[in-house]
């Protein structure tokens, strides 16, 4: 009996070990970038209001932007900006990063 359970207790230890060696799937993210100009100039726009889904972020003095960790798939990218029409374009995005020259058009 004793011989029994020292091997049930070997066998439950190394299965712990092995399963804890076991790495986990590591999440794909790509990044989003680009710059967003003005439609009738090609002046660059700051302060650009950039939305996908729940992330926010704003463009730089430059227009210049940036989403990090974008989950490969399809996803909608809106814009907002005062005295500028609001846009939102379609991104397919798979593993690579995605760089986009979005123009907005005065209103």
């Amino acid at each position: 009996m004793k011989a029994l359970n020292l091997i049930a207790a070997i066998l439950i230890t190394s299965t712990i070990m092995f399963a804890s060696n076991e790495k986990a799937p590591v999440a794909t993210t790509t990044t989003i970038s680009g710059q967003i100009l003005d439609k009738a100039t090609g002046e660059a726009l700051a302060g650009v209001k950039i939305e996908l889904e729940e992330i926010v972020v704003y463009s730089d003095l430059d227009g210049n932007f940036e989403i990090n960790n974008v989950v490969p798939g399809n996803h909608k990218i809106s814009t907002t900006l005062i005295s500028y029409n609001n846009t939102s374009i379609e991104v397919d995005c798979k593993n690579e990063n995605k760089e986009l020259k979005i123009k907005l058009d005065n209103e």
